[in-house]
């Protein structure tokens, strides 16, 4: 296959290239120290001022495709931590707006994402624990989120990054990180949301292709909108919502930012 004049291209080492499909933020199976340094390796190529990640620290000229070394693709991973712009968006807000980096903490997270966990588990101030379905990097126990054997009480934050739209049972889910939480921590949750709109979700539909034709994608079982509040509520929460489209147009540029990626920030009340 011909390339355009001007252009080359970048031939990476064969067993490289073996390797980078095992590069995305969910399923890594690599060793922690060959995915580090493939990451930095990735990241060295992406140098630049364009961007800043703020998960890393990195400053990037542009961002990675999915699962590759070289490929670029605008608002996608970061080349050194593999943050998507969603866990941008929220490690912003986590400094911004929450007490997680000055306060000591027992912080969850459901489905841990690595760009988060590999700097969580480094924080002094922070008695990390994450949950998942498998076993991958920095995942304490493998626990069903509907049905956590976890005591009441026992965190002071959490995190659970869309993965409410990929579970039948999501109001389970939400009253079990209520259980789990302090009265008066807090809950950071995000998912597709379409704001507009009521939640669009059908029981019927359970084709893989059925499903990602109705709801975006295959593992996901509806879409929410506004009344996610009610729901969230309804397990006894206080809810704010972070708008995506109140981030300041100048901060989405500067670090690579959706503009459809609302946060639900949602409190246990110290009584009740």
């Amino acid at each position: 296959m011909k390339r355009k004049p001007g252009t080359c291209r970048v031939e990476t080492p064969r067993k490289v290239a073996k390797l980078k499909n095992s590069m995305q933020a969910h399923g890594f199976t690599l060793p922690l120290p060959l995915l580090e340094m493939l990451l930095v390796l990735r990241a060295v190529f992406f140098l630049g001022r364009k961007y800043t990640c703020p998960c890393c620290g990195w400053h990037v000229r542009a961002f990675a495709d999915a699962g590759t070394m070289f490929r670029e693709r605008s608002l996608s991973y970061c080349p050194r931590c593999n943050s998507k712009a969603r866990h941008r968006r929220i490690w912003l807000f986590l400094q911004k707006k929450t007490n997680l980096f000055a306060e000591p903490l027992r912080l969850l997270e459901v489905a841990p994402k690595y760009s988060f966990s590999r700097r969580f588990t480094a924080m002094p101030n922070l008695g990390y624990f994450a949950v998942d379905l498998i076993r991958r990097p920095h995942v304490s126990a493998i626990m069903d989120v509907t049905a956590m054997t976890i005591r009441s009480s026992s965190f002071d934050a959490a995190l659970c990054v869309h993965v409410l739209e990929e579970i039948v049972d999501d109001r389970r889910a939400m009253g079990e990180l209520y259980r789990v939480l302090k009265p008066g921590g807090w809950a950071l949750i995000t998912v597709p949301t379409r704001m507009d709109r009521k939640t669009y979700e059908d029981p019927a539909i359970t084709d893989a292709v059925e499903r990602e034709r109705a709801f975006g994608e295959a593992a996901h079982v509806r879409i929410y909108g506004h009344d996610l509040v009610d729901r969230l509520e309804e397990c006894g929460f206080r809810v704010k919502v972070d708008l995506a489209q109140d981030v300041p147009l100048e901060t989405r540029e500067k670090y690579g930012l959706r503009a459809d990626e609302n946060i639900f920030f949602c409190t246990r009340p110290l009584t009740g």
